[in-house]
């Protein structure tokens, strides 16, 4: 092999590790027993399930961002409507001036909040991405999931990326 290629083997090999898709492993809430809805997590985001609370969770490996799930009864327009008390487990405030958006994705039709505020864990400022969807039975489900504001911008995507992965199992 002539040394002229060995940059260019390096490169290919290179590209071809990003354009592969990192591990995911897919959270089911409540439980894998009884799924309402399953998303998908980096698996070097370290997830894991609480059969207590009946919910999931993972961090980023930088604890740059954070995402949780979970399922309550009512309905998504009521939890849009009263954010603060929907988030009071995971913000210290909420920033006026959050916006709300719908989707359908994967079958199911989705309320997203964006906003920023103070983190209740760490009292760092954030950004957060909420999605409320319909479950079934009476219940909705919450992926709230924030980031740091200084977070590299393939962060977001990330967490875009967990968001769009949310399946309800009917």
């Amino acid at each position: 092999m002539k040394i002229t290629r060995i940059p260019q083997l390096i490169l290919c090999v290179t590209l071809l590790g990003l354009a592969l898709p990192a591990r995911a492993e897919t959270m089911s809430v409540p439980s894998k027993e009884k799924a309402a809805f399953t998303f998908d997590v980096p698996s070097d985001w370290k997830p894991k399930g609480d059969p207590n609370d009946e919910s999931a969770e993972a961090g980023a490996p930088d604890d740059s961002a954070y995402v949780s799930a979970w399922i309550a009864a009512g309905d998504e327009k009521t939890f849009v409507k009263d954010l603060e008390s929907t988030l009071k487990d995971s913000m210290k405030s909420i920033d006026a001036g959050y916006q709300e958006s719908e989707a359908d994705q994967n079958g199911t039709h989705f309320y997203v909040v964006t906003g920023s505020g103070v983190d209740k864990r760490a009292g760092t400022k954030v950004k957060f991405l909420v999605g409320i969807f319909p479950t079934g039975g009476g219940k909705v489900g919450i992926v709230y999931a924030d980031y740091d504001a200084d977070a590299a911008a393939t962060t977001m995507n990330v967490l875009k990326g967990i968001l769009d992965s949310v399946k309800v199992k009917k």
